[in-house]
């Protein structure tokens, strides 16, 4: 009898204690969810286009080579390494060119030599010639010496001077100024004319090309600022100038091949670096923007916000076309007024319909403004 009454006991504190866990949940769940409100914000900001593209040099890489074949002794940059116009980068043996300079010298010194006897000689028949006391068909046979052994002299100094160059070509200098992206010599090996060893790029300033789809084309022209920002360096932003816009559209993407040209003095933008870039149009629109964080996404993955209805204290979903960034803020394009309470904080626990209570304190006006205020800072 008494185990009886223990186990009613029991059962009566388990149904009250559920009971009152029932009891409990129900009113939590038909609790209001706190959220912050805000209305959009208007803005007027300059019409721009919002593009991506990659790093590129201005010109194309200018390949380096040897006009002379013969063995690399000495080689200097690495990849990487910035150089001037003129500086030495690589030489090959010299010692053919410089026995072959000094043979063609030999050779212009002998026709130096002949040369001044033969018009030595012509002047003195010239004279006799001028004065009847020599044949003209004698005078014709020291004239045709003379021009002979001008030509001969001519020639050897045209050897040397090719065997100067030569000589001179087997030291390689940097055509301009700009980094070294790839070396394809060392010490040793054989260089053969024509074989590129160096390639140089120019790294400023450096070009964004970027495709512009064709519904923007109308928007950009040459001349127009672009604000520039890349992924591979975080915090930083470049101004560029539009510098060319293509005349056909790429028949795949259906984009026109624009290049925006930016100032690069510390060398900091490298080749191949990806780009965002939102060249700016010459007219201003007025627009309304939102805090990026008041956008949520529906299961179907379109862009939403919460619109809050003050006399039902709940808020509805609402789809929204969303524009370009501006700091952190985003341009909402379609879906609601300027006059709509968004909720701005508490989003991720609601859901259609649901009843909300506004956080911030005073009128709704005040608790909108006091909540933009605060993003905004």
């Amino acid at each position: 009898m008494r185990q009886l009454v223990l186990i009613m006991a029991v059962m009566l504190a388990v149904t009250l204690s559920a009971c009152s866990s029932g009891s409990n949940g129900e009113q939590t769940a038909g609790q209001p969810i706190p959220v912050r409100i805000g209305k959009p914000q208007p803005r007027e900001e300059r019409q721009a286009v919002a593009v991506s593209g990659t790093v590129a040099s201005p010109d194309a890489p200018s390949n380096v080579s040897f006009l002379v074949s013969g063995r690399v002794v000495h080689v200097e940059p690495r990849e990487g390494d910035y150089v001037r116009k003129g500086q030495i980068l690589a030489s090959i043996d010299p010692t053919e060119y410089r026995l072959a300079l000094a043979a063609s010298r030999a050779q212009t010194d002998q026709a130096r030599v002949a040369y001044e006897r033969a018009e030595d000689e012509h002047r003195r028949m010239k004279m006799l010639f001028d004065s009847k006391s020599l044949a003209p068909n004698d005078y014709l046979k020291f004239k045709a010496a003379y021009d002979s052994a001008a030509q001969q002299y001519e020639q050897a100094l045209a050897s040397e001077k090719l065997a100067r160059k030569r000589l001179a070509d087997a030291t390689l200098c940097a055509p301009l100024n700009g980094h070294v992206s790839r070396r394809s010599v060392e010490p040793g090996q054989v260089a053969a004319p024509g074989q590129p060893v160096f390639e140089i790029v120019r790294l400023d300033p450096v070009e964004v090309s970027v495709g512009v789809p064709e519904t923007d084309i109308h928007l950009v022209r040459v001349g127009q600022k672009a604000a520039v920002t890349l992924p591979a360096l975080p915090g930083e932003s470049f101004e560029g100038t539009v510098r060319v816009i293509n005349v056909s559209a790429d028949p795949n993407t259906r984009t026109f091949m624009t290049r925006i040209t930016i100032p690069n003095p510390k060398h900091t933008l490298r080749i191949g670096m990806v780009a965002e870039a939102r060249i700016r149009g010459d007219r201003s629109i007025k627009m309304l923007t939102l805090p990026i964080e008041a956008i949520v996404r529906d299961p179907q993955g379109a862009t939403m916000v919460y619109v809050y209805f003050p006399d039902q204290k709940r808020v509805y979903a609402r789809r929204v076309e969303t524009g370009g960034l501006y700091g952190r803020e985003i341009e909402i394009k379609r879906g609601i007024r300027g006059d709509d309470f968004v909720v701005l904080a508490g989003q991720e626990r609601l859901r259609d319909g649901v009843a909300v209570s506004v956080t911030a304190g005073g009128t709704l006006e005040g608790k909108a403004a006091a909540t933009d205020k605060g993003t905004r800072q």
